[in-house]
């Protein structure tokens, strides 16, 4: 009974990252648009889908193509940032980079210590549905020996190796519930007005940002919000020029 919830569990676990946007109206018209360099419309309907609850990496990096077309070069990087949180792929990150390089006046990232960056390194490997598809696997496939043992008194096989396949299916279960952690209550947000004054906390200056940088929520008073910038420099800015990924 307890194999069946465990199985149960993690097929639960992959269902709400799996929303699709393909063989959608709406999403086949967006595409339409796109495809007849009708960027803004496109955009649009795209947004709308987005609002409507759907979550999928190609409605997020269509989404994102549109903007870049459009030079909002905030909402593009939001929406490539957003599909590569639900799927690894080359060309999200291949046009994250190159909306990245048309960002004014970008800020130097301040790198994080070396155990940060090799802990976020590993949970990022996969995304959330690889990991729990993964588990799954791992723990059919130590299932499969005990059935046959059951079915067969004599045939043997190394309870080490069961272990340990039972050992990295539960390690995958771990990895998957920290990278939908990660995906779901982490604190960055894209910068998406063309000109976003920010005050300077400490040297109590203002100085003015542009779209497309990714900064840290701190923390949020009414209508501004504190935030950390990619140089660890933090100030005050309205909440309503960024959009958290």
């Amino acid at each position: 009974m307890k194999i069946w919830f465990y199985i149960i569990s993690l097929f639960l676990s992959i269902a709400p990252f799996t929303m699709q946007a393909g063989n959608n109206i709406m999403f086949d018209k967006a595409n339409q648009l796109y495809h007849n360099k009708n960027y803004d419309s496109a955009a649009k309907l795209y947004q709308q889908m987005i609002q409507d609850g759907y979550c999928a990496a190609d409605l997020f990096y269509n989404a994102g193509n549109a903007y870049y077309r459009l030079n909002k070069i905030g909402m593009a990087i939001w929406c490539y940032e957003k599909a590569i949180l639900i799927h690894k792929d080359k060309n999200y990150n291949d046009n994250l980079s190159l909306a990245n390089q048309r960002i004014k006046e970008p800020i130097e990232t301040l790198r994080e210590i070396f155990f940060i960056r090799w802990w976020q390194s590993l949970y990022q490997i996969l995304t959330v549905n690889k990991w729990a598809i993964l588990s799954l696997a791992l723990f059919l496939l130590a299932l499969i020996p005990l059935f046959i043992m059951r079915l067969k008194p004599g045939f043997y096989f190394s309870k080490t190796v069961i272990r340990a396949l039972f050992g990295l299916s539960a390690f995958c279960v771990f990895m998957m519930l920290v990278a939908a952690y990660n995906q779901t209550f982490h604190y960055r947000a894209v910068i998406i007005e063309p000109k976003t004054l920010l005050t300077n906390l400490k040297q109590k200056e203002s100085i003015y940002l542009n779209e497309g940088i990714v900064v840290k929520l701190v923390k949020t008073e009414g209508e501004s919000v504190i935030v950390k910038l990619p140089d660890g420099r933090e100030g005050k800015l309205n909440r309503k020029a960024l959009k958290k990924i």
